[in-house]
């Protein structure tokens, strides 16, 4: 069978690259193609005929994938439409929407060539483990099977279809998964939902072998330009001495700078071992500087104590590092903005990120929202399209914590900057706060990775008009 995976955002997803291995293992076709909008997903299925058209999605490419899948519907009604990734998962519902045939809750990876070998042989898929689809319109959600516990049966992230195309070919950074899972329960994301729908949740979190990594870093690097590794597994460092086999090896085959995220309260001896193997850039979350907030609210389990360590230990270790931060929680004031303002300059960070909370149907903490009247509505219109986008909570301050967002990195980094920046938050939101933001945004990207600005101006060339797509706060 033909599939083809469509999506609208240029950057590779690893459902799809596993996915696609595995089907392409099972001796099916398989095709990736970036269509910003609907017609032209629809212009690819129109060239490449193919048999099921899949869709792997967040919250924030649900309209994208409802319009597209809806278009390609009414043309080719034959064609199977699947719908798969972290939102899907978590809203199997979405098997009733106009398009949409069948939800794959969960890994895919057995669940896809089961339903790919059914659909071949024109039988009944409605056994199938893992999937969600109507009958005579009735939605029927399959229990999730097992959890794949040894991931080194798995083949190679199948990586060819999106080094198609030039622009993701040649950035010079690339993403690798060494795990799936994480065993923590933060509330504003996904990851404690998903691990509840295995009947083997226990284990969750599961390495690949260092060797596994390596063999894919390997072919990697011998076909495609590569001058920076990221690590995106949400704690590359869960497990000490797993790593310390994977990067003792790293710094022999690969020997490439890094990146990677961690949790503060980290060792000094694991950041040692970080420091001495190469690692460019440390991500670490804060989210609120306020604790009680982080720990109550959040569910983040992490103390300032341990940040304020995490970070003199980073500093210590000459090792450049990166915080994650969300404002316009649920409640939150002007005051609670600048208490995590204020965390970030006491640590003397040298890169911050900063997001607009985005209230993903869900989610408990947009749960919380909803039943505290902070959001009277969770649907389509309600959640913009990144974490740049407007504060759709009614918070009492939240134009000008939505003015602070876009002056949180300069303020971060040079906190004497405060008496000319921070008047200027209780102006309107303007374009020109937009413009700024995403300048201070290009630097910090250029800071933590290292690429050349010839390419952040490729980059930039795709990204530009997402960048500026909100420009103020809805209330």
């Amino acid at each position: 069978m033909r599939f083809l995976f469509l999506q609208n955002i240029w950057r590779e997803y690893f459902g799809v690259m596993h996915v696609g291995a595995a089907l392409r293992a099972a001796g099916h076709e398989v095709e990736v193609r970036v269509a910003p909008d609907a017609r032209r997903a629809l212009s690819a299925v129109a060239t490449l005929q193919p048999d099921v058209v899949g869709f792997s999605f967040t919250n924030c490419e649900q309209q994208y994938v409802l319009d597209a899948a809806a278009m390609i519907k009414r043309v080719a009604p034959h064609i199977t439409i699947l719908a798969g990734g972290a939102h899907p998962s978590l809203h199997p519902e979405l098997a009733r929407r106009a398009g949409i045939d069948i939800v794959c809750r969960g890994e895919g990876d057995a669940a896809i060539v089961e339903l790919a070998d059914r659909l071949q042989r024109g039988v009944s898929y409605h056994d199938v483990r893992n999937l969600a689809f109507t009958v005579d319109g009735e939605l029927v959600v399959n229990p999730a099977r097992p959890l794949l516990e040894e991931l080194d049966r798995l083949p190679l992230p199948w990586r060819e279809g999106y080094y198609r195309y030039k622009f993701l070919r040649d950035n010079p950074v690339k993403f690798f998964f060494t795990s799936r899972g994480c065993p923590f329960s933060c509330n504003f994301c996904f990851n404690s939902a998903l691990r509840e729908l295995a009947p083997n949740r226990k284990k969750y979190v599961r390495h690949f072998s260092p060797e596994w990594v390596l063999d894919d870093l390997t072919a990697v690097r011998d076909r495609w330009p590569m001058k920076i590794v990221r690590f995106e597994d949400d704690v590359f460092t869960l497990d000490r001495d797993w790593l310390e086999r994977l990067l003792t090896q790293y710094t022999r085959r690969i020997g490439l700078p890094y990146i990677c995220y961690v949790r503060a309260g980290i060792d000094e001896e694991t950041i040692r071992l970080l420091a001495q193997t190469g690692c460019r850039t440390v991500l670490f979350g804060i989210e609120t500087g306020d604790e009680k907030r982080r720990n109550g609210m959040l569910k983040k389990g992490v103390t300032n104590e341990q940040i304020v360590a995490t970070a003199a230990l980073l500093h210590k270790h000459r090792l450049h590092f990166f915080t994650t931060n969300i404002l316009a929680l649920p409640h939150e004031t002007w005051d609670d903005a600048l208490t995590t303002l204020r965390l970030n300059q006491q640590i003397r960070v040298p890169d911050a990120w900063c997001s607009i909370f985005q209230p993903y149907a869900g989610l408990p903490l947009t749960e919380r929202a909803v039943a505290e009247g902070l959001l009277p509505r969770v649907d389509d219109d309600t959640v913009g399209t990144n974490t740049f986008a407007a504060n759709a909570l009614l918070n009492p301050d939240a134009e000008r914590i939505f003015n602070l967002h876009k002056f949180f990195y300069p303020l971060a980094r040079w906190p004497r900057l405060e008496k000319y920046l921070l008047p200027l938050t209780k102006l309107r939101p303007n374009r020109l706060f937009h413009y700024l933001w995403l300048v201070f945004y290009v630097y910090s990207y250029r800071q933590h990775t290292g690429v050349s600005w010839r390419r952040i101006a490729v980059e930039g060339m795709h990204w530009f008009r997402q960048f500026l797509s909100t420009m103020g706060p809805q209330r």
